[in-house]
């Protein structure tokens, strides 16, 4: 891909090998292997410590003290669920002297509970760019809740990651599909469509599937492929031609830029009535098909095709197919793909005279379908083998400019290949099998970031030659086996075992000011929390927090005027009821006006995958907590019910503390509480619960 090397170049590299050189394959590309646990002292619980201890040794470190109890059941609580610990199981748990025992069942409580999917397909929704609109200008509604359910409910169940990875990817081509599995398929579906009049569909029918390529080469490799879209890696083993081979492996399935989003699923209140309208539109299209296939329709056909590049043809069409129809007619027809013959026989369908009736069949029961008020889920589904698409090296990238056609595969540089004809689901299981050497570590790495505030790579969407190197090389590959062959893909144990481990459980005080960015783990992890679990921590702490679980996206109270700006006169109707209060994760995501108060916290946009989140510290985010209108309901709430606990101000303002935080506070802060609510009157305890969802151990994952 690059131009060739000059006679200079390549004698120094003849020198080069000549004088003994030797080439080792970067150390993410070669799999996995089990490495050997070292040993070190008492301290260690689980080989994972004594990972971590061996490096702590080698830096001179020695490990923290363990966190006090109700510290540390705050903190697995806020990792597990993304919910404050319930002040009164803290207290039952810290009764007695914490043990391995009763700390194992009291993460396991966690594991079982159901906030633990919403607090891990909140890290997936940002890998899946899932959002209830469809992006760019217009950036219209999509209906797509029943995906971020899949996701939740898969975390809770535990389905296997290598299962999790297949339904995502290749769901429909599984033997006998369910719907379950068709759902998962909405993973890819979560590109953005663009649907402003005069673009031109196949162009950004081929974004969509870039970004497919791109998203599931970082999220599963941790690599950034994207760079090999308009020429070769520029630093790492890939060449173009192997970016347009994974491009194939995504480039035949039948959705493509259109307002309609087919192919959707869709789910019915009414199921019988539903079955009835699919077998008459399945005996409609039957006939259409039979039709088509006539001699005397397939002479008419041919004559329309032959006028295609006229724009008065064209535009009997929608407005939404002109310019790919306008596209495929300056093609000879000899010339055109499966796919575009296959697409220009359904635009005639459409329009001719001679299948008015059976096109108005169809429409008229597709109206009857739609009335039925369907929850509708856009998915993945492959064209059939007369239908595909030929899949080309693009010249710069551009889909203008298509050259040498390309097999669906794999990069000759990793591990395995790809059989003949192969398609998503063959590629899926490339990716889970175990001569892959990179998913397990860049999976366990994901979720190890999520719990120690760093990964092991610290670069998550980067393993390649100019990402970080790992800081514990042995035990991410540790981890990376055990996740895969003895946990068998397991999240809940992976998690488990990594909070039961002796080095999570460190206290986050700082002692010294050696390692300060806590690289080699000598105390606990201390992050700012996410702005999800920022404001479902008030609501929770308020008694406000909704419980109610799954179902459309709901729209809590936000500032007036955030919808103002983007296009087309869509409003933020403000959900009454409990959905005011839902957990962050099920609130109406909008690409172009996201959230404010979660944006505010660095909650990404959704228009592209994000593996990490980029933490700022901003007065903007002090504005949202102490004014932003759910904080503050939150604040009045919280107040009314520190003013119905028996007792003197003291006594209420030590309740509202340990609502918050889970433990009893020092005097001292209890002093500065009731000096404030002296000044204020004596009947604001609102402004007090204020500043204790404002305190920086309210706003911190200690």
């Amino acid at each position: 891909d690059a131009p060739a090397l000059t006679d200079e170049e390549v004698d120094r590299l003849r020198r080069w090998i000549a004088q003994g050189a030797q080439w080792e394959t970067h150390w993410s590309y070669a799999p996995p292997e089990r490495p050997v646990v070292p040993k070190t002292d008492d301290w260690a619980a689980s080989p994972l410590d004594h990972f971590i201890r061996a490096r702590m040794d080698g830096e001179g470190l020695s490990p923290a003290s363990e966190a006090t109890c109700h510290v540390l059941g705050r903190r697995v609580s806020l990792d597990l669920t993304g919910l404050p610990a319930d002040p009164d199981r803290l207290d039952a748990l810290c009764e007695t002297p914490l043990t391995d025992e009763t700390f194992g069942a009291y993460v396991d409580e966690l594991l079982g509970h159901p906030g633990f999917g919403e607090r891990w397909a909140t890290m997936w929704l940002d890998l899946a760019r899932y959002a209830d609109s469809k992006g760019y200008e217009a950036d219209r509604h999509r209906s797509i809740w029943r995906y971020r359910d899949w996701v939740i409910q898969a975390f809770n169940r535990d389905l296997p990651f290598d299962d999790f990875t297949i339904q995502q990817l290749a769901g429909d081509l599984l033997e006998d599909s369910d719907t379950e599995q068709l759902i998962a398929t909405a993973f890819h579906r979560n590109a953005m469509t663009n649907e402003e009049g005069g673009t031109d569909d196949e162009e950004h029918r081929i974004a969509a599937v870039v970004d497919r390529v791109n998203t599931t080469w970082e999220v599963w490799q941790g690599t950034t492929m994207s760079c090999a879209q308009c020429h070769g890696h520029p630093y790492d083993p890939f060449r173009q031609a192997d970016y347009y081979r994974s491009m194939a492996v995504f480039n035949n399935t039948r959705d493509w830029d259109q307002p309609s989003e087919e192919p959707v699923l869709f789910e019915y209140d009414d199921p019988e009535a539903a079955a009835r309208i699919e077998r008459d539109l399945e005996q409609a299209r039957a006939a259409l098909r039979a039709h088509l296939e006539t001699a005397e329709s397939l002479e008419v056909q041919a004559d329309w095709e032959a006028n295609l590049g006229d724009p008065a043809v064209a535009g009997r069409l929608s407005t939404t197919v002109q310019n790919e129809v306008l596209r495929i007619g300056k093609i000879p027809a000899e010339d055109r793909s499966p796919y575009q013959r296959a697409f220009i026989r359904d635009r005639f369908a459409e329009v001719h005279a001679s299948t008015a009736n059976l096109t108005a069949r169809i429409r008229e029961l597709e109206g009857e379908r739609w009335a039925l008020g369907p929850t509708t889920t856009p998915v993945l589904r492959e064209n059939p083998p007369h239908e595909a698409r030929v899949t080309r090296i693009m010249d710069r990238g551009s889909f203008l400019t298509q050259g040498d056609p390309v097999e669906p595969g794999v990069p000759a540089s990793l591990p395995g290949t790809l059989p003949d004809a192969a398609d998503r689901l063959d590629f899926a299981n490339w990716l889970v099998s175990p001569e892959n050497p990179l998913t397990a570590r860049v999976t366990v790495n994901r979720f190890w970031e999520q719990l120690f505030g760093r990964g092991i790579v610290l670069t998550l969407e980067d393993f390649g030659t100019v990402g970080e190197p790992p800081s514990h090389p042995e035990l991410l590959d540790w981890l990376a086996v055990s996740f895969r062959e003895d946990l068998d893909w397991s999240v809940k144990g992976l998690l488990r075992m990594m909070v039961m481990s002796r080095t999570y459980r460190q206290s986050s005080v700082r002692t010294n000011d050696r390692d300060p960015q806590n690289i080699w783990l000598s105390r606990g992890p201390r992050v700012r929390m996410t702005g999800e679990q920022i404001r479902d921590q008030a609501l929770a702490a308020s008694g406000l927090l909704s419980t109610k679980r799954l179902g459309p996206s709901v729209m809590p109270p936000q500032p007036e005027g955030i919808w103002r700006n983007p296009y087309n006169g869509a409003q933020w109707q403000v959900s009454e009821g409990e959905d005011r209060y839902r957990r962050a994760v099920y609130t109406y995501w909008r690409r172009t006006a996201p959230y404010p108060s979660l944006v505010t916290f660095d909650s990404p946009s959704r228009e592209l995958c994000v593996s990490r989140r980029i933490t700022t510290n901003t007065p903007l985010q002090a504005l949202v907590t102490l004014n932003d209108p759910v904080f503050w309901e939150a604040s009045v709430a919280l107040g009314n019910r520190m003013a119905g606990v028996d007792g003197d101000l003291r006594t209420r303002l030590t309740a509202g503390y340990r609502m918050v935080l889970g433990r009893r506070p020092d005097e001292a802060k209890i002093d500065v509480l009731t000096d404030l609510v002296d000044e204020a009157g004596a009947d604001r305890l609102d402004l007090a619960a204020n500043v204790l969802l404002n305190l920086d151990e309210a706003l911190t994952r200690e």
